[in-house]
Parts: C-alpha cells; sequence; structure tokens
C-alpha cells in the first residue's frame, strides 16, 4: 500500500491476473504475424508482421514490469531487462485515454519526442486506488495536469538541437518504408516468376553466407555505442553541435542500414526469415540509439547544475537481437525451407495438371524450381528458370 503522505515514494504494480490476460494478447500478436508470414499477399504480409511485432513488444513491456516507482526527484522503472530511471525536474507527461478503459500514462524527460527516456503506466493494470494515487501524486508533487510545470520550452538550444536529431533518424525510418515497398514489389514479381524462388546464387551454402550478414550486423553495435558518446575536447560550441549532429545521422544511417541488408541476403539465399531477421536486428538498433534529451543536455551543457538525478536508460539492443538470431534460427533449422521460401501454392506440369513444388538449383548460375507430373511413360517434367544479368532464364521441358 501507498505511504499516506504523498512526500514519499509511490510504488505502482501490476495486477498479476490481468498480466496473465495479456499473455493472450501476446499469443494473438504472434498470431497475426504468423498468418501474414503464410499468406502470398505480400502487402498484407509485411503490415501484418510489423504490426503483430509491435503488438508483441508493447504487451512484452507490460509483462515484463515489476514495479515502477515514484519519487520527487526520479520515477524508477524496474523490469526483467534492468532498471529505468529518469529526472523529474522537466517532467512531460501524455495521457492515453482510451474509451472504454482507464487512462494510460507516459511520463517523459524534457519533451514528448525523448522517447527513450520515458517510463509508461498502463492504468488497465492498475487497481482503481493505485489509479487515484497516481493522479493525485501526479498533480501534488510533480505539478502536472493544469498545475505549473518546468518542462523545457520547445524553443530552447537543447530542444532545437534534440529535434533536428530526431528528424534524421525520422527521416531514416521513411527510407526504410520505402525498402518495404520495394520488397513488396519484387517479392510479388517473384512469386509470379517462379514456383518456388530458392534464391540467385542456390548453389552458394546458406549458413556460412546467414552467418556473414549476421556478423556483419552484431559488428557495427560497438560503433553504434561510440557514436553515442558526447564529443569531446572540442571547445568551440558551434562545432561540438555540429559534430554531434553528423554522429546522430550516422547512427541514424547505420542503425537502418542494418535493416537494408536483408533484401539482399533474401536474394541471394531465398529465405524470407533472413530478410525480416535483419529488419528486426536494424529496428531494434533504431530504438535503441535514438536521441536522447539527456545526451544533448550534456553536449550543450544545459543540464541543472546539481541535478538530483540523471536519466538512466539501458541498451539492450545486443542481447536482444541475440536471443532474435537463436530463435529465428532456431525456426529456420527445424521447419521445412520451402516454408519460408516465396512459392506459388499451385503448380501446374505441361499439361495443366496440378503438382507438387519442388525448389532446384541450376548449373552455371541460376535459380529455379522444378515440377514433375506423376504420370505414366507420357508424364513430362519441366524446369523454369528466370532472372536477369548473368543468372539468365531459360525453360526446357522433355517428355516421352
Amino acid at each position: 500500500m501507498p505511504s499516506s503522505s504523498l512526500n514519499k515514494k509511490l510504488v505502482l504494480t501490476y495486477s498479476f491476473w490481468k498480466k496473465l490476460l495479456a499473455l493472450f494478447g501476446l499469443a494473438l500478436a504472434l498470431l497475426m504475424a504468423l498468418a501474414g508470414f503464410l499468406s502470398n499477399f505480400f502487402l498484407f504480409e509485411v503490415s501484418f508482421i510489423l504490426f503483430g511485432a509491435y503488438a508483441a513488444w508493447a504487451v512484452l513491456g507490460i509483462i515484463s514490469t515489476i514495479s515502477i516507482t515514484l519519487y520527487p526527484d526520479k520515477i524508477v522503472g524496474c523490469t526483467w531487462f534492468g532498471h529505468t530511471m529518469i529526472p523529474t525536474h522537466a517532467l512531460v507527461d501524455v495521457k492515453i485515454q482510451s474509451p472504454d478503459s482507464a487512462a494510460s500514462w507516459r511520463f517523459f524527460h524534457g519533451s514528448n519526442k525523448n522517447k527513450r527516456e520515458s517510463i509508461q503506466v498502463a492504468g488497465n493494470f492498475l487497481s482503481p486506488e493505485l489509479r487515484l494515487w497516481l493522479d493525485s501524486y501526479r498533480r501534488n508533487i510533480y505539478r502536472l495536469g493544469g498545475f505549473s510545470s518546468t518542462r523545457l520550452s520547445s524553443n530552447s538550444a537543447v530542444c532545437v538541437e534534440f529535434e533536428k536529431a530526431v528528424s534524421s533518424f525520422r527521416f531514416m525510418a521513411v527510407l526504410t518504408a520505402v525498402y518495404l515497398l520495394v520488397y513488396v514489389i519484387y517479392a510479388t514479381m517473384l512469386y509470379w516468376q517462379y514456383p518456388v524462388f530458392a534464391g540467385y546464387v542456390p548453389q552458394l551454402p546458406a549458413w556460412p553466407v546467414r552467418l556473414v550478414f549476421v556478423a556483419i550486423a552484431l559488428a557495427v553495435y560497438p560503433l553504434l555505442q561510440g557514436l553515442t558518446k558526447p564529443p569531446v575536447n572540442v571547445p568551440n560550441y558551434s562545432l561540438r553541435v555540429a559534430q554531434a549532429q553528423q554522429q546522430a545521422f550516422r547512427s541514424a544511417l547505420i542503425a537502418n542500414g542494418v535493416a537494408w541488408l536483408g533484401l539482399p541476403l533474401f536474394l541471394l539465399c531465398g529465405n524470407r526469415l533472413d530478410f525480416y531477421l535483419l529488419l528486426l536486428i536494424g529496428a531494434i538498433y533504431h530504438y535503441d540509439f535514438y536521441p536522447r534529451l539527456s545526451t544533448w543536455e550534456s553536449i550543450l551543457q544545459a543540464a541543472p547544475e546539481t541535478p538530483q538525478v540523471q536519466a538512466a536508460v539501458p541498451r539492450r539492443s545486443m542481447q536482444v537481437s541475440l536471443a532474435l538470431l537463436g530463435g529465428l534460427s532456431l525456426a529456420s533449422y527445424a521447419g521445412n525451407p520451402n516454408d519460408f521460401r516465396i512459392r506459388q501454392q499451385d503448380c501446374v506440369d505441361d499439361k495443366g495438371n496440378p503438382v507438387e513444388c519442388h525448389s532446384s538449383g541450376s548449373h552455371g548460375g541460376g535459380s529455379g524450381s522444378s515440377y514433375r507430373g506423376n504420370g505414366g511413360s507420357d508424364s513430362h517434367s519441366s524446369t523454369r528458370r528466370g532472372g536477369f544479368g548473368f543468372f539468365g532464364g531459360s525453360h526446357s521441358s522433355f517428355g516421352g
């Protein structure tokens, strides 16, 4: 129970039974992603997988929350993955109200665009008593909701430079959306061109090639960590800010560049899991290295001279990426390879009879798929290959 004195801490915990019910939401999100993956309409595939991944991330954030503790000078969120702490000297809150449920709150440090230094409180998972205590605490202690607050001005130098860094990440996110559209168009073309698309170079060993791409994706993590450090030994204010903006742009480019590695790997090996694996790792990097307002306060030396607490938000992208690599690698190893390829639902032989689709490699480069009829001496076997450049295209058939 919270203390009767609002000057002391307020500990919020979610209802165990409501968190248990949230597991069904997590299962539903994963089923939605699976349904999209198994569909042959690639716009739905991308949309369902992205929405399912976002919903699973949101539900997992609620399930993994152990407690949220409010102090007069800080807010601390404790989860399975570590602690997140934000100061309250420039606290901003956003109310998330749904028509048929209790309001949720998201607390930000300094700006509602500072998503990486924020803590969300899901009102649906709190008891009615804790919701009342939370509303009273934010009004009387944090002076939010109609009272004066100490949020940073959007015209301040810190917010202006911080929003420029955010714009770099948003611009790269737009380019990634265009990249996804290219995948949808290209995958649709491959679907109509190949009974089973096994990659343009199916003779390459898939696992070594995949390991090279994964190694590149993981190797950029230390580089991203280095780019998040504020410039040092740069006494000139303008040069220091310009260098920090360059670092933010490079971080956005590298994080999204990891996501863009998925399409080349998919075209080489033909496995759609590879495409989504690198896309998700890139998305995790994008989120984990998103600009933080406290970093810009340090760069511009605009933080309070004696702040009570400093924002502390751990980076977990390496651990999450490794877990993702392990999970999808096991799925790829245990499943039927054709389940992860672009393939037509129905293949036919030269006479139009339905047959089972089989992928086959080609000699001298290229990729293709074959189908074989099951008739007697009059049965036909045909191989279809296609592509572009030196992969070329050929069609051959023979029959009795």
